[in-house]
């Protein structure tokens, strides 16, 4: 999860909506919920973004990534 601010949030949905929007990303997932801390939010999604380019990639916030494979070391 990363901690974000409302304004930063509402930055991210308005990311997300306009790329479904325009046809640019197909697939995703979000959740975020109200923290404790300075930053009222803590975020977590993965949504795939250039699509119109041809295969795109995966934008990714507040998700860890591993340094080997899935399964362990190859």
């Amino acid at each position: 999860m990363q901690n974000m601010s409302r304004e930063d949030l509402v930055a991210l949905l308005d990311d997300i909506r306009e790329r479904v929007a325009t046809g640019d990303s197909y697939e995703g997932n979000l959740q975020y919920f109200i923290s404790d801390d300075d930053h009222p939010y803590d975020v977590s999604a993965a949504y795939r973004v250039g699509n119109r380019m041809g295969q795109g990639g995966m934008r990714m916030v507040g998700i860890p990534v591993r340094d080997e494979p899935v399964g362990g070391a190859a």
